[in-house]
């Protein structure tokens, strides 16, 4: 099966973009450009005021594990 898209050739690519884009800039500045590119986002527009309610108490949302099963099969 060949590859059609690489995604980490793709962010490396773009990561540099950025850093050309945002060359000589300081952090307030890199900044707002972030924000500024937000409110333009639709994506964002949609989940900007979005919230995660807490889990009601006694419910466990993290999985605690000690042991390591890294190439362990599960059946």
């Amino acid at each position: 099966m060949k590859k059609t898209f690489d995604a980490v050739a793709f962010m490396r690519m773009r990561r540099e973009e950025i850093d050309r884009e945002d060359a000589g800039l300081t952090w307030k500045q890199k900044r707002e450009r972030t924000r500024q590119t937000l409110e333009k986002d639709t994506l964002w527009q949609r989940l900007r005021d979005r919230s995660v309610q807490p889990a009601p108490p006694g419910v466990i949302t993290a999985r605690e594990k000690t042991e390591v099963d890294y190439g362990k099969s599960n059946g």
